[in-house]
């Protein structure tokens, strides 16, 4: 048997077949970016061509990856937007999107501002050079090896997805799994070929090591040999008279020796050797009660050949089930293995079972300072400790390289006290006490049962992350994180869904108004979400998702463009209103919307000045060197820039003496504590927001209006524009349309 197993060729396979190598390029010089393309241009790997993909921010290159599959190599410039702008791509890349095997070789022309050994020791990136040290012959090099390295990552996740399934689908094929089950059912077999029914039989195991063939042990045995399964090969021989117990006990060392069958008339000795797969050999005693024709040697001659391919196969099948569902480097069952004994529980089982994941705090650190191997030994000898600590479990795994998740039924789960206590207590390795720092997470499953086990797992997995940052010891999955969890996850699946249309976006307009008049003087276009139930999903609730998630700059691309429609939209009724609109954080410095709005103004779309950009003052004030150019830019423009929420963030004097804005908008904050019972220091800050307006001559205006108070106390310190519900809320265009006509 030459092949075992044929794989057909995958229509969709992870890798690219023909086509071009994909190689992003993230580099906000553009020069460089034209001399790797040169460079790259005739490069070629296994008869493959190179595709560059450029990006010029890490931003844009986000938008990049969340649409592209197939990407195996980045080349990234760390300093871009801001100082590190890469390490956050980087982050985003490993921990946001989950791709662990895309290589990323950090180019830097600045290598001072994050040196070497803390890049690599921090992040997960393949190769770091300097710029300068790269000639275009090494790049070629660097390029094709870490196309290589990722070629053979793919194919090993293809090949180990490949042997899952391929276990599971042999698995429901027969419950015959393991080496008792299968040799018994041979000893039932040759009894039905041979027409004896009260065969006897004997299968050793002998493995590499035993010392004598006659501590081999029995695994199976029926009619007068059964009461010897679990003895040793030895004990056959007791119920022997002299004379054949001279034959058989001959006969069984020459089939072992010569490694052949051995068919006598009155017994028949089949050997097996799986030693290749599993360092095994069988040998099966055949003790017919009286002497076998030539008949029903030929035939059980011919099954033996069936029972070698069986024996195989069950070794294969074993190693297979060891490399899809075991980890290597500690021999525990895999996260693979523990989620399809998960899936195979009852519904009533599983609801009354708890998940309990640890997780070390220092296996990164240890990899660094000690090494690999060392890391991988602490972790098997953690593993081994809270087995032993906590031996009441029915399922243990392990859940990544540095986290063992344990399942407990409800009434044997660790409480957690106990969870604390093991936490203090040290650990023996190398014949030393140590002790480690982890984490704890508890879930029961009866908490998640409108979700999938799938979702479960991947929950369980975020929640321990988000307790991990929080710096909490033990953490209980209680069904409200894990609700909002899944709550997010279904949120990030219809946006990704709603945003290859937008038919689902809209925008709102909330009227600025004159405080003493009521009059229009703006508006402030807010986007909307409306979801398939025909509910709207709340902007704080989808926009963190987007950004985390790397939607966010196709979220402001529409917000622009829409932003533009509404504009033109408004001068056609005869409105010539500025419209302002709002930015996510990490869009404003994005190269693809400063070209946009440039684009609209020079060619003419709109008039520059009835367009405003909302920044945040917390947002102007964290990226103030790199956001205050470009809104700077803006301004020389035309177009207005407001600062949002002001009063809230952390601006210094000195940058607010230079801050790059027109507008700055007064907090609803204080607005609201203008009525409050305590309303002195609110006041205060109202008044003096007033006075540093006119002092840098910033146009002012109020948000979150809703009362004739407010209104009548912001005349009165110096407030001539405000926003908010008093005046109107915010309206679709064609009721703002009969709005404006009624005003």
């Amino acid at each position: 048997m030459n092949e075992l197993f044929e794989f057909s060729a995958e229509e969709d396979a992870a890798g690219p077949s023909q086509k071009n190598w994909v190689v992003l390029s993230v580099e906000d010089n553009q020069p460089y970016q034209d001399v790797l393309e040169s460079a790259l241009q005739e490069v070629a790997f296994e008869g493959r061509k190179i595709e560059l993909l450029r990006a010029s921010s890490a931003a844009s290159a986000a938008t990049i990856l969340s649409k592209r599959q197939d990407i195996s190599l980045i080349l990234l410039d760390i300093v871009m937007e801001t100082d590190d702008a890469g390490f956050y791509l980087i982050d985003t890349i490993r921990n946001v999107i989950g791709d662990e095997l895309v290589r990323i070789v950090v180019l830097t022309g600045q290598p001072g501002v994050k040196p070497h050994d803390k890049a690599i020791n921090e992040y997960n990136i393949s190769e770091y050079w300097n710029k300068t040290d790269l000639s275009a012959d090494k790049l070629k090099t660097v390029v094709v090896s870490n196309l290589r390295t990722w070629q053979i990552s793919q194919q090993l996740q293809i090949a180990r997805r490949g042997l899952q399934m391929i276990v599971d689908a042999s698995r429901s094929l027969t419950a015959r799994q393991d080496t008792a089950e299968f040799a018994h059912t041979v000893l039932e077999e040759i009894a039905r070929v041979i027409n004896v029914p009260n065969t006897g039989g004997i299968v050793c195991i002998v493995k590499t090591g035993i010392e004598s063939l006659q501590l081999a042990p029995i695994v199976a045995a029926s009619s007068h040999f059964r009461e010897l399964i679990d003895a040793r090969l030895e004990n056959v021989f007791s119920i022997y008279d002299d004379d054949r117990k001279q034959r058989v006990e001959k006969a069984i060392f020459e089939a072992w020796q010569t490694q052949q069958h051995i068919f006598e008339n009155d017994f028949t000795l089949l050997f097996f050797d799986t030693s290749e797969h599993d360092e095994k050999q069988y040998l099966i005693l055949v003790d017919s009660p009286h002497a076998l024709d030539s008949n029903q040697l030929n035939l059980l001659q011919a099954f033996a050949e069936n029972i070698s391919s069986g024996f195989v196969n069950q070794a294969l099948m074993n190693k297979l089930s060891q490399l899809a569902y075991l980890d290597t480097p500690t021999g525990i069952h895999n996260f693979n293995w523990l989620a399809r004994e998960l899936g195979q529980q009852s519904t009533y089982h599983i609801n009354n079972s708890s998940l309990v994941l640890f997780r070390l705090l220092n296996y990164d650190t240890a990899e660094i300072m000690a090494g690999h191997d060392y890391a991988t030994k602490m972790f098997k000898a953690f593993c081994l400790f809270i087995n032993e600590q906590l031996p009441k479990h029915y399922l243990l795994a392990v859940w990544d390289r540095e986290t063992v998740a344990l399942v407990f039924t409800l009434d044997k789960k660790p409480g957690e006290d106990k969870l604390k206590a093991i936490r203090n207590t040290t650990m023996e390795m190398d014949e030393l006490d140590i002790q480690l720092q982890f984490q704890v997470g508890t879930m029961d499953f009866k908490d998640t049962q409108s979700l999938s086990l799938a979702e479960v797992l991947v929950l369980a997995n975020t929640a321990l992350g988000k307790a991990r940052s929080s710096g909490v010891d033990v953490y209980n999955f209680d069904y409200a994180l894990i609700q909002r969890l899944a709550n997010r996850m279904r949120i990030l699946t219809a946006l990704k869904k709603a945003l290859t249309t937008r038919e689902s976006f809209f925008l709102v307009l909330q009227p600025k108004v004159n405080l003493a008049t009521g009059k229009p003087v703006g508006f402030e276009a807010l986007l909307r979400w409306r979801v398939e139930d025909n509910t709207l999903c709340p902007p704080s609730e989808f926009i963190p998702i987007a950004e985390a998630s790397g939607l966010s700059l196709e979220i402001s691309e529409m917000v622009v463009a829409k932003t533009i429609e509404v504009i033109q939209r408004l001068q056609a009724e005869g409105y010539s209103l500025p419209v302002s609109f709002n930015l996510a954080n990490s869009d404003v410095v994005s190269p693809i919307i400063f070209n946009e709005i440039h684009r609209c103004i020079d060619e003419q779309e709109i008039d520059a000045s009835l367009l405003d950009i909302e920044v945040t003052e917390t947002q102007a004030a964290e990226d103030y060197t790199v956001i205050n150019p470009l809104l700077r830019s803006f301004i020389d423009k035309g177009v207005g820039v407001s600062i949002d929420d002001f009063g809230t963030g952390y601006s210094s004097l000195s940058q607010l003496a230079d801050l790059a804005a027109t507008t700055i908008k007064l907090d609803q904050k204080f607005v609201n504590d203008l009525t409050a019972e305590n309303r002195d220091k609110a006041l205060h800050i109202v008044q003096m927001i007033a006075r540093l307006a006119e002092r840098f001559a910033f146009k002012l205006i109020a948000e979150g209006v809703e009362t004739e108070e407010q209104r009548q106390l912001l005349m009165e310190n110096g407030y001539q524009h405000a926003q908010g519900y008093y005046f109107a809320k915010p309206m679709p265009m064609d009721e703002l349309l009969d709005w404006l006509a009624k005003t």
